[in-house]
């Protein structure tokens, strides 16, 4: 989007943020370091964890900031994979339209580690959007943890 249409555009503010780590989940997500070098740790388990521990620390910080799900115009999510995307869909109830930019940008990019929901954000930020809009923006982290931003278009 050339940037002059961006000025015309609404832009995300920031009206709140989460970070939020869930107990006891060192070996969900991180790193290993032996003598030979470092290793990435990914639990199988990611996708469940998304349904069954995310769903209702998103849930409660959209109640904490007197929102409900449906309320959520834009879902701009780190892309942790195809089976992570398909759990936010599911914790969530959200169409595959609210988590397409996710989906591209990991088919185009792979995981990228948590950053890469700054690459969702860019390409998400060349649709058009409207003034008053909600979006929630959503990583995952190691140690398992999750960090929430929510968004409103103005």
């Amino acid at each position: 989007m050339p940037y002059d249409d961006l000025l015309d555009s609404p832009l995300p503010t920031i009206l709140s943020t989460q970070s939020t780590l869930m107990k006891h989940s060192l070996d969900v997500m991180g790193w290993q370091f032996e003598d030979d070098g470092f290793y990435v740790i990914f639990s199988k388990d990611i996708p469940t964890l998304v349904k069954n521990w995310l769903q209702p620390v998103m849930l409660q910080f959209l109640e904490q900031n007197k929102l409900n799900e449906s309320e959520i115009d834009h879902f701009i999510a780190h892309p942790g994979g195809k089976k992570v995307i398909m759990a936010y869909e599911e914790a969530l109830h959200l169409p595959t339209n609210k988590t397409a930019q996710s989906l591209e940008i990991l088919k185009e990019y792979g995981n990228m580690s948590s950053v890469t929901v700054f690459f969702v954000l860019e390409r998400f930020m060349n649709q058009p959007v409207s003034y008053g809009d909600y979006g929630m923006m959503a990583s995952l982290g190691p140690g398992f943890s999750s960090e929430l931003l929510l968004l409103r278009w103005e």
